[in-house]
């Protein structure tokens, strides 16, 4: 079964994970001809300098990992996930205040004094590593794209994002409750008492971003996805044409992106949370998940017999945590931020 539709899923590295399994203290190597090439072009005398964008109590957050976050594909660990936004400045703003919010967790995780040991983040790389089939050296590559200056770096990184994972399930999962009541009430209000269940056809385009893109290639594919929306959305032109030109999914080109009838649990989370709330014709703004930008079109829906009772309780009752979990997680970060000194320098 394909992933299920739960928040708690988050305790995972982010999408975008890449490096090798050199010790923290390791040296950098020289930098890759690219890099090189690109700081050549600089004028002589010229130093690029990292500013501070804010600051959460004593911590600062830099420029650089602003634009490195705002490169991503995927936020990541974030349980709480935004629409995407269209113009730079709002990307800007959205990106920082999650880092401001990620500042606060893990200020909270070193209170608790919440440690992740080398060991841990060492089997969390190698294993992303195979995940993605890439040697040591193709992903330093990847490391460097991505706006990380060594290895190293991205070790911390990973140090703080599996800090953090820590500090979600000690202070979120462990209150999450759903019971067995809630989730019978569920399937009785919503699948005929377990009976039937609806299924959406659908079709998308998908605007695919590599693993190796860097910040700026993120945001050119950013930028094509919203102008093909443009192009079907609001310039009305055919979804065939504009598909054709815009999908990158090999496995729908001929069908110009139809997905066929799929059921939600089936879906990416997030793909399936803005196909569920369309109307039959309406076509989503952008949507980013782990592979890239879509746009979609709902066209019909129907209700089918419910083949597997036991799946459609475990998807009723993931999706009753991820709501209850959202709803804890907002409320913490709120109590959160109205204790704590955060000075933003946009």
């Amino acid at each position: 079964m394909q992933k299920l539709f739960l928040a708690l899923a988050l305790l995972a590295l982010p999408t975008v994970a890449f490096a090798a399994d050199e010790a923290p203290a390791a040296a950098a190597k020289p930098a890759k001809p690219a890099l090189a090439t690109r700081r050549a072009t600089l004028p002589q005398g010229y130093h690029e300098v990292d500013g501070v964008v804010a600051t959460v109590g004593d911590t600062a957050i830099l420029q650089s990992e602003l634009r490195r976050a705002m490169g991503q594909t995927r936020g990541g660990n974030d349980p709480v996930q935004s629409s995407e936004p269209r113009s730079a400045e709002a990307l800007r703003k959205q990106t920082l205040d999650t880092l401001i919010d990620n500042a606060l967790v893990a200020k909270a995780a070193k209170e608790l004094g919440l440690v992740v040991s080398d060991g841990e983040i060492d089997g969390q790389i190698e294993q992303t590593r195979k995940r993605m089939h890439k040697s040591a050296d193709e992903f330093e590559d990847i490391v460097r794209n991505m706006g990380f200056p060594t290895v190293a770096a991205y070790r911390q990184h990973v140090r703080a994002e599996m800090v953090r994972v820590q500090m979600l399930r000690a202070k979120i999962a462990g209150k999450l409750r759903v019971t067995d009541d809630e989730v019978k009430r569920i399937i009785e209000q919503e699948y005929s008492n377990g009976q039937f269940e609806d299924e959406v056809h659908s079709r998308h385009m998908l605007i695919g971003v590599p693993d190796d893109a860097n910040p700026q290639r993120v945001t050119e594919l950013r930028d094509r996805a919203w102008h093909c929306y443009d192009d079907v959305a609001v310039h009305k032109k055919s979804w065939e044409d504009v598909a054709d030109d815009c999908n990158d999914d090999s496995a729908t080109s001929e069908g110009h992106g139809d997905l066929g009838w799929q059921k939600r649990w089936t879906l990416d989370p997030t793909f399936g949370n803005k196909l569920w709330a369309l109307q039959p014709g309406e076509i989503s703004t952008v949507v980013q998940t782990p592979y890239g930008f879509h746009v979609i079109q709902f066209i019909e829906r129907r209700r089918v017999p419910v083949k597997d009772k036991e799946v459609l309780e475990q998807f009723v009752r993931a999706r009753l945590q991820e709501e209850q979990f959202t709803k804890l997680y907002k409320t913490w970060l709120e109590e959160m931020r109205g204790s704590a000194h955060i000075d933003v320098r946009l």
